[in-house]
């Protein structure tokens, strides 16, 4: 009987107040909360909330538990404790869905496609551009596309359904002038196609001629390597030039539906 009221009892404590805390409130906290201890995440709550929340109640941790913990919140050590939790990353699209963003923003990064995305990072998707709403005029998605800095461009082709896209990490800047064309440099972009489950990415080889811009009367193309991924209206080629590998089968495609977003770590 005493067993079934303990949790009752704790409920009269004050838990700022634990110099009125007896020896046996403590030990029936912690048989109340052992079979939960190994499933908190402390690493994820601030050095504040651990210091004001977990620290005054160290002596319901095991020794080794509460060591790791302090060592993780000083040298940013993570020791035996559960990973973090995945977070979704929300994306406006019809084409992918939020695991293919994760990946998108793992690659991005640089990271392996299967690191999850803690809630201390802000990845942020933001969608300038889809054509079925705003049409497939070039020029158009130039002009969207104008001082907002990194993007990355989504596909679905006509043909199968394939989804194929590209990274820009320069962005893109109208120039003055109508008619001009130079090579952007960069190693960070790269181009991508899914098929069900499986991805296929390839980074751009020669950086030098990583992103081809292009602008004139007749041709303003989102163009990534002038031949491994070239958008023009609502058709496109891809040819493997200047990437380490070619996307698509097929050197043509149609386009079904295309999405371009801005991505962003928030600070």
């Amino acid at each position: 009987m005493a067993d079934n009221q303990a949790p009752n009892k704790l409920k009269e404590k004050d838990a700022n107040n634990l110099s009125n805390w007896e020896k046996q409130d403590f030990l029936a906290l912690k048989n109340t909360l052992n079979p939960f201890i190994t499933h908190i995440r402390f690493f994820e709550l601030s050095s504040k909330d651990f210091n004001d929340k977990v620290r005054p109640f160290k002596k319901l941790l095991p020794k080794k538990l509460f060591e790791d913990i302090v060592t993780f919140y000083m040298i940013n050590v993570q020791q035996n404790m559960p990973p973090p939790r995945n977070k979704k990353l929300v994306i406006d699209s019809t084409i992918i869905n939020s695991k293919h963003a994760i990946i998108l923003a793992n690659r991005i990064q640089r990271k392996d496609d299967k690191t999850k995305i803690s809630k201390n990072n802000k990845y942020h998707f933001k969608l300038i551009y889809r054509g079925s709403r705003h049409g497939y005029d070039t020029k158009f998605m130039r002009i969207k596309c104008d001082g907002q800095g990194a993007y990355i461009l989504i596909i679905k082709t006509n043909e199968n359904d394939a989804v194929i896209g590209g990274f820009n990490p320069l962005g893109y800047i109208l120039k003055g002038s109508l008619n001009y064309s130079y090579w952007n440099n960069t190693t960070e972009s790269f181009i991508f196609s899914i098929d069900k489950k499986d991805w296929k990415i390839s980074r751009v080889a020669s950086a030098d001629h990583a992103i081809y811009e292009l602008y004139d009367t007749y041709d303003h193309a989102l163009n990534f390597g002038n031949s491994d991924l070239v958008i023009n209206g609502n058709a496109g080629t891809c040819n493997q030039k200047y990437y380490e590998s070619k996307i698509l089968d097929s050197e043509k495609f149609t386009i079904k539906e295309m999405e371009i977003f801005t991505f962003k770590v928030v600070i």
